[in-house]
Order: C-alpha cells, then sequence, then structure tokens
C-alpha cells in the first residue's frame, strides 16, 4: 500500500527523500545531491510516496516564488515506476498550488519525460537546454481558475 504525505525537512523522512533524490535523480549521471542543490528547500512544499514499511519511495517538491509555482526533483524509486505514484505525486502537487492563489505551474523536465508531463497536461515553453548534464524542457500547465 503507498500512502502520500507532505513533510517538512524537519521530518525524518527528510533524510529519506534527499536520499531517494540522489540515488534516482543524480548518481545515475555521475552526480550528487549536493549543498546547493539542498539550500533553499526549507521554504519549499515537499511530498513523499511512501511503501507499506515507511520507506520514501517517490516525491516531488514544489517552489513558490512571488506569483510562480514550480515542480522540482520528481524521483520515483526504479522497482515502483509504472505505478502511476508520479502522476499522484504530480496532481497532489497540483492541488497544493491550488490551495493559494497561484494556477500556473512550471517544470524543468528531462527530455525523455516530455512526454509524460504531457500526458498530464504540460505542455513544451523552451527550447532544450541542459541542466544537470543532460537535455532538459521548460514545460508548463495552467491549472483551473488561472
Amino acid at each position: 500500500m503507498i500512502t502520500y504525505r507532505q513533510i517538512s525537512t524537519h521530518d525524518p523522512e527528510y533524510t529519506l527523500e534527499k536520499e531517494l533524490r540522489n540515488r534516482v535523480l543524480r548518481l545515475p549521471l555521475g552526480l550528487h545531491l549536493s549543498e546547493e542543490d539542498v539550500r533553499d528547500e526549507d521554504g519549499q512544499v515537499h511530498l513523499v510516496a511512501l511503501n507499506g514499511q515507511g520507506h520514501v519511495i517517490g516525491c516531488v517538491l514544489i517552489a513558490f516564488s512571488g506569483n510562480a509555482a514550480r515542480l522540482r526533483q520528481l524521483a520515483v524509486e526504479g522497482a515502483y515506476r509504472a505505478r502511476g505514484i508520479g502522476a499522484e505525486l504530480i496532481k497532489r502537487a497540483e492541488q497544493a498550488i491550488l490551495a493559494g492563489t497561484i494556477r500556473t505551474v512550471t517544470l524543468h523536465g528531462r527530455l525523455r519525460a516530455r512526454g509524460f508531463f504531457e500526458r498530464l497536461g504540460y505542455t513544451a515553453r523552451s527550447d532544450v537546454f541542459t541542466e544537470a548534464t543532460i537535455p532538459h524542457i521548460v514545460m508548463q500547465k495552467d491549472l483551473p481558475g488561472g
């Protein structure tokens, strides 16, 4: 059974979330999650997916800046992919954004994940660029009421 919840950087699951992000998003690229990567995360929303044993097996962060919301660091443990966990995390992130006044959300998606985000209603808003050594694209979605 998968459960979802919001955590803070003070919760014990935060360390597990960072480990997941490092393992899934950075190590395969020969990189490591750095202090710079996590510097401003105290003010961001952290949503995690937990398996039945309480292990963090998915996460997404929401960074707010003025009237903008940006999704970042979506990660799902390899053994749990293709089960709808990433889509559910995005849905819950969008609900959290809708709780405020922001109605547009952006993200820097890996180019190979473009189809995943398009199926969730996101559209490309940039040319391809390199971030964390691999091709990315800015994607955007207007939420209801926007």
